[in-house]
């Protein structure tokens, strides 16, 4: 059973947070042009890969109650950033950088999305994987039919806020040790 449960996780999380940059990454191109917008998510993909190698490898080494907690915890400093950004006015953003601006999307989304998929895989590897390609494929499917581009940004961040504390919640109680309804281990396994 966890192995469905990680692979939802992981698809409406790959699927929320890779349509989030696809709607970015669409309204960037328009100003900086498609080709250096496609290299800039083409270098945070090979961010995101190289650090989720380097977190499976090295996760053995930290016990799991530390990784849970700071798992949750980074995930919720990311949770925090997408309400932030989600009850910013978007009148009030800074119209000047867009290069940059979308290269600290770029990373930020690489480093987020190799540490949820990373936890995921420590759950359950190949339904974290399997999740996370078929959500990558609907993506692209979505951008070819043009579909992304009628979801509101602000939505994206809203539902990537509430997924990513709805897992880093219970990940931060696991790993202090609080006893947890049974349910929430449906909703979210232990990594142990």
């Amino acid at each position: 059973m966890f192995e469905l449960i990680v692979f939802f996780t992981s698809f409406k999380y790959i699927f929320v947070e890779g349509g989030e940059q696809a709607l970015v990454g669409i309204g960037t191109a328009s100003k900086i042009g498609l080709k250096k917008t496609l290299k800039i998510t083409a270098f945070g993909i090979s961010v995101g890969i190289v650090l989720y190698f380097i977190f499976l490898k090295f996760a053995g080494f930290v016990p799991t109650n530390i990784l849970e907690i700071a798992l949750g915890i980074g995930l919720l400093f990311f949770s925090g950033l997408m309400f932030k950004e989600y009850f910013e006015n978007e009148a009030k953003v800074d119209l000047t950088g867009y290069e940059i601006a979308y290269f600290y999307i770029a990373m930020l989304e690489a480093v987020e999305n190799s540490v949820a998929l990373a936890t995921f895989s420590l759950i359950e590897l190949e339904s974290a994987l399997i999740g996370f390609t078929i959500a990558i494929g609907l993506i692209i499917g979505l951008i070819w039919l043009g579909t992304v581009k009628n979801i509101p940004l602000r939505i994206t961040r809203l539902v990537a806020g509430i997924l990513l504390t709805s897992t880093a919640i219970p990940l931060i109680l696991y790993g202090i040790g609080i006893s947890t309804p049974e349910l929430m281990h449906w909703f979210m396994p232990p990594i142990t």
